[in-house]
């Protein structure tokens, strides 16, 4: 992680020295640009990177990434951060440590590692990536296991991600030392009247984080529905992040709206904006994080956010000033984080300890609290879960390609009755089948019932077209195993041909009652072996 936060100050170091008004607008864009670039055509999966992929991973492939992408999401990563675009070293540094974690254990499975415990070192080295690029070791345990769930936490990943993030901040302290995020000037010492002013700054940064995350996630659905290459996408987002930086630089003097942000966190916090100038940062800024990461360059959002809260609370300390000092900007950062990612523990953490103000705690614990009801049930994640899934959840979340019967017995619309119950269901001992026409397209469905009605004696010169429900409820492969239940249910069947698409109309699976039952009966097995003989 010190080799990736080096790098990006480095490159930033030389890309962001002494920006006039066009190399302002230009830098941004040529990163952007090869941020997309990177992500495109040196990655499997483009679309998902940083602390969005940890979570997808956690949830959907147990822990497992797509190793070969990890290169070229680092390097895109570093485009983004290193030539100015507004987003965070917390996204790559979670995920380049969720894939290590994972990948050392995968390598370790022949000792009886399970995919449980694959999930629970990518946690692990999740809260190791955190530790590392904010010296916060317990903000990576606690922002690890609450990350992803939005009401609950990742429990069995305690242990790993305690002993993984404090070995990861024991490393970097021999490198860069102990010397906290953000520079405080002075102690802060806890007041009855601060809490009641730490509530009321929690409902003004709950207020903001919605219309952040509402704006954030219109431009990022806008942007994934465009036909556009995504390095066309992210080289707009960097044209607008330069322009919003150009705006900065006129009203503000200075590009702030660029970069990581972490001298300008402390400079919000020092108090050295007036209250115009916070309020063009809090416009551009919102903007060039949007901008940014919206168009789907690579890049974390958790210190864009803590911005935006010091943001926030400086404006409130604006309006209130017998509250001096640095208690507003701090706390807002964490009632932001609380706020947009539904971390309420690790943002109240988060300011103790990259301010080394233990006393902020419980004001932000305060705030956190209050910004996360006011946001309600939004994230700037959209991959967070709401709660734990139980067996039947996870079951109900499989894709129908992952349970269908592949192989489908299917009858032909123009064999006879005779046909269909001789030479199809008494060799199979399947009692319902799909029917296909002559261009072998579905055209209806056909079981033993339909064809009861039938006289004996007319078996042979019987179609099976005249017997069959024409009217078909269909499935297809990317659907979930939830709607199919669903439809079931509803219609009163127990057999789903699975269909190639909307107008493809060949049958390319089926999905029964039995499958689901056989899936779930599989996977209790599966759980009663892996718990030992010892369980009744």
């Amino acid at each position: 992680m010190t080799i990736l936060e080096v790098s990006v100050t480095e490159l930033w170091g030389l890309t962001g020295a002494d920006l006039g008004p066009v190399t302002v607008v230009l830098v941004p864009t040529v990163g952007l640009l090869l941020s997309g670039l990177c992500l495109q055509y040196l990655t499997v999966n483009p679309e998902i990177h940083g602390t969005e992929e940890v979570i997808e991973t956690f949830h959907e492939r147990g822990g497992v990434f797509r190793f070969r992408s990890f290169p070229g999401k680092m390097l895109a990563a570093m485009a983004t951060l290193g030539f100015g675009g507004s987003a965070g070293l917390e996204g790559p540094s979670i995920y380049a440590g969720g894939v290590i974690g994972a990948f050392m254990l995968r390598k370790m499975r022949r000792l009886g590692f399970s995919d449980e415990d694959v999930r629970a070192l990518m946690v692990a080295g999740a809260a190791a990536g955190v530790s590392a690029i904010f010296k916060a070791p317990l903000t990576g345990i606690v922002f690890a296991l609450e990350v992803p769930y939005r009401d609950d936490l990742t429990r069995e990943a305690l242990i790993p991600s305690l002993v993984a993030a404090v070995s990861s901040y024991l490393v970097l302290v021999q490198f860069l030392g102990v010397e906290p995020l953000f520079r405080v000037s002075g102690r802060y010492t806890l007041g009855m009247l601060d809490l009641f002013y730490a509530a009321i700054l929690g409902v003004a940064v709950g207020l903001v984080s919605r219309a952040f995350i509402g704006s954030f996630h219109a431009i990022r659905r806008y942007a994934e529905a465009s036909p556009w290459p995504l390095w066309v996408k992210t080289m707009t987002g960097g044209l607008v992040t330069g322009l919003l930086g150009l705006a900065a630089l006129l009203i503000i003097g200075e590009p702030v709206v660029l970069g990581t942000g972490y001298e300008a966190v402390s400079g919000i916090i020092a108090g050295e904006y007036d209250t115009f100038a916070l309020l063009a940062i809090l416009a551009l800024k919102t903007g060039a994080i949007v901008a940014t990461l919206a168009s789907g360059a690579a890049g974390g959002i958790f210190i864009p956010m803590i911005m935006l809260g010091a943001t926030v609370g400086a404006l409130v300390r604006a309006l209130t000033p017998a509250v001096a000092g640095g208690l507003f900007p701090v706390v807002g950062m964490a009632a932001f984080l609380a706020a947009g990612y539904n971390t309420p523990l690790a943002a109240a953490v988060f300011v103790a300890e990259s301010t080394g103000g233990a006393g902020y705690i419980i004001p932000g614990l305060v705030a956190s609290a209050v910004a996360f009801s006011v946001a309600g049930r939004t994230s700037v994640s959209h991959k967070q879960r709401w709660r734990r899934e139980t067996r039947l959840d996870r079951l109900m979340g499989l894709r129908v390609a992952d349970i269908m019967t592949h192989d489908v017995d299917v009858a032909r619309a123009t064999d006879s009755v005779q046909h269909f119950v001789e030479q199809r269901v008494v060799p199979t001992g399947h009692r319902c089948m799909p029917v296909l026409d002559e261009q072998g397209q579905l055209c209806g469905i056909v079981s033993l019932a339909d064809v009861a009605g039938v006289p004996a004696e007319r078996w042979a010169i019987a179609s099976v077209a005249e017997s069959m429900t024409h009217s078909v409820i269909t499935a297809r492969r990317d659907m979930l195993v939830g709607d199919i239940v669903a439809l079931m249910t509803e219609h009163d069947i127990g057999h789903v041909p699975v269909v190639g698409g909307d107008e493809d109309r060949r049958v390319v699976g089926i999905v029964s009652t039995s499958d689901i039952l056989a899936l779930d009966e599989a996977r209790a097995a599966w759980q009663w072996r892996r718990a030992g003989p010892g369980i009744s």
